[in-house]
């Protein structure tokens, strides 16, 4: 359940946005928690099978990860290889990366439940050092999976196909123009990220 003082806050600071929420509210939409999973690992898993692909391409292969390995788990055991990832649908790369991931955690005990906890900044200091994890990943990881309540991915494809929408723009907005715009959403970017997303997904233009 989203704070509704969140959601008011964003209608009253926006009403361009806040139209959209109303619409969503009124039809009782929800917003995708798709990267909100059961361990901080998880979440972060699914959110680099997320990289470049669609929802249900991604959400496909992560539930085959989970049938795999399981849906608790805190890292991977380390007789898992890559090709072991593979053949799940992940790409050479992505397999890589998580199976770095987890020799982290389990060797170099990297402490996700800390991490998540990091001002924005400081996390990306950690986690963009593994290969294959850049700015968008750990900020959608601390979106669903922290405390961070204040993050708007500026380079999002989305949130920039979003905001083209609600705006009714000519074209994508670049970056400075979606900090302009997002800057009116603060403390509670994180939130109007989410229905951007979903304006998106569910094709909603016609407010």
């Amino acid at each position: 359940m989203i704070d509704k003082s969140k959601i008011d806050h964003l209608i009253e600071k926006d009403p361009t946005l806040g139209k959209f929420i109303i619409f969503f509210t009124k039809k009782k939409f929800t917003i995708n928690d798709d990267y909100r999973k059961s361990t901080e690992f998880l979440s972060l898993v699914r959110t680099i099978i997320g990289q470049q692909l669609s929802i249900n391409v991604a959400s496909n292969i992560y539930n085959r990860f989970i049938n795999n390995y399981g849906s608790q788990i805190y890292s991977l055991q380390s007789n898992v290889e890559v090709n072991d990832l593979k053949t799940l649908g992940l790409s050479k790369a992505k397999s890589e990366t998580i199976i770095k991931l987890s020799y982290l955690i389990n060797v170099e005990n990297l402490n996700l439940t800390k991490i998540m906890k990091l001002p924005e900044q400081k996390a990306k200091d950690i986690l963009c050092k593994i290969k294959g994890i850049g700015p968008w990943t750990v900020e959608n990881f601390l979106m669903f999976s922290g405390k961070n309540q204040d993050i708007c991915p500026i380079n999002d494809l989305g949130i920039k196909k979003g905001i083209q929408i609600i705006y009714n723009l000519n074209e994508l907005p670049s970056e400075k123009k979606v900090m302009e715009i997002s800057s009116k959403w603060k403390p509670y970017r994180s939130l109007a990220s989410r229905y951007l997303w979903e304006i998106v997904d569910q094709d909603i233009n016609f407010l």
